[in-house]
């Protein structure tokens, strides 16, 4: 992974990091069982053989010295909150192991894709490598907090240098205008009721099987929970929830293009493909920080072929495109917000519900991105399963309704349910293995688009092109993440009750 907005130090421990790894290979052994290593020898072997055919997975970070465990940013908020717990003097042994036991996921997901993804002939168990790997975790205790914290980094998805030679604070007026032309010019259709856009084209309706089976909105209760707050389901009861509040897509179709469909790969080499007659809704849990809390987060995206040129200078046009819409639960799983980007992280909009109130926010005193609300504030019923308008071509979303029953409006698509972390280990049709549909850096190869030539000042990598959760830089102008842990409430809070 690319470090972006380091310090000297940090890029040195990265380089470092990267180099140790490298020099691993040379020292591989040739005869032999690897079981036959250390587990920490294992690990570095199995870590220099990832590295080696490039197969990195870039969704989390590695920290540097233990090679059992990888962080993003809730990693850095939840180790902060363990250093303001001892600071207290409140007991943290339990903050600390569950921490570590969050990064350890991290760990074992995409270990679990790096090894998967390896060439055919390399006999590594997933299952050995993971026991290693816990053996060498439960070691640690909160006696080693102080080191552990102080490699736990998650870079930014912004580039410094590119702001700096594209002359950033010049540069960005013209952005700010740009993207003040685009709202003005898209963001109307919020006001329009849905008789409207039934009547403007052929819609294809898609939900995903068994929606609405999940339960009556109290999916998450009764789902365990860590000494955070954070939920810990099981895989069955994240599916259950995913079903509860997964929305429903209409798409205007005016060619294969607006098709939903699912990633596949026809060779390890290959540009990546979006098969329409495979319709899936991607999901994933992620938690926000909100008054002091944890709110869960269910993250639902879907794919398309491509965002399809309106003419010979189309900047926007490319490679496949995603729809990306995450919903914030309330500890009782009521909807208090919801959110949407595109694939490439740009057209960040929210939609509060009813009981939120707008604040203050640095940037909304500037020409920085601050939080879009094109729909005003929405019951909660109707974030809890609302039907997304999806504009043709664009992708654009048009407006967000509350669910009907108008089973007249179009034909109705069935998707599957798939959890996100499938696209990092894809099965190859040409029986060869799996391979991801990102790279090392985190970007879906063959989706750049031309706007990263006018955009670059911006300080975005590769602006334009699909990219992997955790790397969703969201604001052109400022700095802004989907991920982040305080993104909503840096913007809402609830209103009182009288």
């Amino acid at each position: 992974m690319m470090v972006r907005t380091a310090t000297m130090k940090t890029m040195v421990m990265m380089s470092l990091a990267i180099g140790s790894l490298s020099a691993c290979v040379g020292a591989l052994p040739t005869v032999g069982p690897i079981s036959d290593l250390s587990c920490r020898d294992q690990l570095e072997y199995v870590d220099a053989l990832i590295v080696e055919n490039e197969l990195r997975n870039a969704e989390a970070a590695p920290v540097l010295g233990y090679p059992f465990l990888r962080a993003n940013r809730n990693s850095v908020l939840m180790g902060k909150q363990i250093a303001v717990s001892q600071v207290d003097g409140q007991e943290s042994g339990t903050l600390f192991d569950d921490w570590i036991d969050q990064m350890r996921r991290l760990d074992r997901q995409a270990r679990a894709s790096e090894v998967r993804n390896l060439p055919i002939g390399h006999a590594i168990s997933i299952e050995g490598i993971d026991d290693c790997a816990n053996q060498l975790a439960v070691e640690l205790t909160s006696s080693s907090f102080g080191s552990i914290s102080a490699a736990v980094f998650v870079p930014d998805d912004y580039l410094d240098f590119q702001r700096i030679a594209g002359l950033y604070p010049l540069t960005a007026f013209a952005a700010h205008f740009g993207y003040e032309g685009w709202k003005r010019d898209n963001l109307q259709s919020f006001t329009q009721p849905p008789a409207v856009f039934a009547k403007s084209g052929f819609w294809r309706r898609y939900a995903a099987f068994d929606q609405g089976d999940g339960g009556d909105g109290n999916a998450i209760t009764g789902i365990t929970r860590d000494s955070f707050g954070r939920l810990l389901p099981a895989s069955a009861e994240l599916e259950r929830i995913a079903q509860t509040y997964a929305p429903e897509f209409r798409v205007r179709e005016e060619s294969d293009s607006d098709k939903i469909g699912r990633p596949s790969l026809a060779s390890r080499d290959a540009i990546s493909k979006v098969d329409g007659a495979q319709p899936a809704v991607f999901y994933r849990l992620s938690h926000t920080y909100w008054k002091n809390k944890w709110y869960p987060q269910i993250v639902y995206t879907v794919w398309f072929p491509e965002r399809p040129a309106t003419g010979m200078f189309d900047v926007l046009a490319g490679h496949l495109d995603a729809l990306v819409w995450r919903v914030t639960l309330d500890h009782d799983g009521v909807p208090l917000v919801a959110d949407s980007i595109h694939g490439c992280g740009c057209y960040h909009m929210f939609f509060p519900a009813a009981g939120l109130e707008r604040i203050k926010a640095p940037e909304d005193n500037d020409i920085s991105e601050t939080a879009e609300t094109p729909a005003g504030f929405l019951d909660p019923a109707t974030l809890e399963n609302p039907i997304l308008w999806v504009d043709a071509t664009s992708h654009y979303l048009l407006s967000v309704t509350a669910k009907d029953n108008a089973e007249t409006v179009s034909p109705k698509t069935g998707m599957e349910l798939v959890r996100e972390e499938a696209l990092a280990s894809i099965k190859l049709e040409d029986g060869s293995g799996y391979a991801s549909l990102y790279d090392e850096d985190g970007f879906v190869p063959g989706t750049d688009r031309l706007e990263r030539f006018i955009l670059w000042p911006m300080g975005i990598e590769r602006p334009g092109a699909m990219r992997q959760w955790g790397h969703h830089a969201t604001a052109f102008v400022g700095r802004r993440h989907f991920d982040q842990t305080d993104v909503i409430a840096r913007y809402f809070r609830l209103q009182p009750k009288p």
